[in-house]
């Protein structure tokens, strides 16, 4: 079925309230899809994409990836090819991607994504919006590999950030935030998109390494209630996207992924009608809820695109109804392989090549662990690999939001409830005990505006 969208011209007058952000208007006119229209949104996360010129297959390259926690940098470039084409197959009307767009900042990464972006918006009329998270700007990790060696390789300032990234959101933004690179755009005439920047660059080079928690100063939670203001002037919801947690997504993972201060920020977003967040950052898909007197604010976490199970999220509104239906999908690299002629057997079998390294690392890790601890020594390494595989699966079915019932059942899990004692068995029995919810769907009734 061929969808056909009508586009509205908005005047000048609409744009010229972006004077409230103490910046000018950068156009004088603004594309939107009209009022009475639907909207489609695919929304990703930590594409952490690495340029192919910074990286060889040498040991350098390699070691780093065994160290890391599971992105498939070798095939960042392929998995970007492979997001154009399910965007290309689903046109949604707009791309979120919410931060950690490169691997560590290198201004070759920035550079080689804003090429992919803009072949995804000129080949399937799709418009991108992008935020940076803490690995995107003045990032004193940014690396090249070459051989058995990594040298450092320039990262970007917030300045170059925009600049990179300006026909992705920033160019067409109807107010800007004078503290952060945070901006509200409108994708649609009833649906705005308030894109945050939660991110903590500027003592990075001091820090020597990219900083984990992320913050929403005083300043921009001011400039949200303006873009709440704006909005309900003209009878506009909003979706909020941000790179760190809203809300707390683990009972393991909080310190430094959920955003600083976050009651305030959650006050700020309710108290201007907005209902759901999309976030990235902790690479696992959840979802969680917030309620006071009667009102909702959803968080929904969605899973790294880079990390298994390679999977994004699907937002639907429907203007007749006023509601907002989220789901998720995996990367359709397998298609995509087939369909542009790849040879190489890692991409075309993409989900069961990439869950198997997944899994395999989290295992290797945790079997190290248990052969080195004394409190296992009477264990055989049989027992002492059943038990890490366990590890695998939980962290596999962690990462990707689904339940455990099947690891329950098997030899290893049943060898962690009889183990001595430690913070491993802790972990595994706590992953293991969590309810299984539904972090994959979400329907949400809009209030009037």
């Amino acid at each position: 079925m061929i969808t056909i969208r009508k586009y509205a011209i908005l005047p000048l007058l609409l744009l010229m309230l972006s004077s409230c952000s103490g910046q000018e208007a950068q156009h004088e006119l603004q594309y939107r899809i009209q009022s009475g229209h639907d909207l489609s949104i695919l929304a990703t996360t930590d594409t952490h994409y690495l340029s192919q010129s910074l990286r060889d297959l040498g040991p350098a390259f390699h070691q780093f990836l065994a160290a890391g926690d599971g992105k498939q940098l070798g095939y960042s470039n392929e998995m970007l090819e492979a997001l154009g084409y399910d965007i290309g197959i689903r046109k949604p009307d707009a791309v979120i991607i919410s931060g950690d767009l490169s691997n560590n900042g290198e201004e070759a990464s920035h550079k080689d994504l804003a090429g992919h972006l803009k072949k995804i918006e000129r080949e399937t009329g799709t418009r991108v919006y992008v935020i940076p998270g803490n690995h995107d700007i003045r990032n004193p990790w940014a690396r090249k590999f070459q051989n058995k060696r990594q040298y450092a390789t320039d990262s970007v300032s917030a300045k170059e950030f925009r600049k990179i990234y300006g026909s992705f959101g920033y160019q067409e933004a109807l107010l800007t935030d004078e503290d952060s690179l945070s901006y509200l755009a409108a994708p649609s005439e009833e649906l705005w998109l308030l894109m945050l920047d939660t991110a903590q660059y500027g003592n990075n080079t001091a820090l020597g390494h990219p900083q984990l928690e992320g913050r929403v100063s005083a300043h921009t939670l001011e400039w949200i209630d303006k873009c709440g203001e704006m909005a309900a002037s003209q009878g506009a919801q909003i979706v909020a996207v941000m790179h760190h947690s809203l809300m707390d997504h683990s009972d393991f993972i909080q310190e430094g992924f959920t955003v600083e201060d976050n009651e305030q920020v959650i006050a700020a977003l309710m108290r201007n009608g907005i209902q759901i967040t999309l976030s990235g950052h902790i690479h696992i898909q959840d979802i969680s809820e917030y309620q006071e007197d009667g009102n909702r604010i959803y968080d929904i976490a969605g899973s790294a695109l880079s990390v298994f199970p390679h999977q994004y999220g699907l937002l639907s509104y429907s203007s007749a109804r006023q509601t907002l239906d989220y789901s998720t999908a995996r990367l359709g690299m397998e298609p995509w392989a087939a369909a542009t002629g790849q040879t190489d057997p890692n991409l075309l079998g993409f989900s069961a090549y990439s869950e198997a390294s997944f899994r395999k690392r989290s295992a290797s890790r945790s079997l190290a662990r248990l052969a080195e601890d004394p409190a296992y020594a009477n264990y055989t390494e049989s027992e002492l690999s059943e038990m890490a595989d366990v590890v695998g699966m939980l962290n596999e079915n962690y990462f990707a939001g689904t339940g455990n019932a099947a690891v329950i059942a098997t030899e290893g899990y049943r060898l962690w409830h009889k183990a001595p004692a430690s913070g491993m068995r802790s972990y595994v029995l706590g992953m293991a005990a969590q309810e299984p919810e539904n972090n994959h769907r979400l329907h949400v009734q809009l209030q009037e505006r």
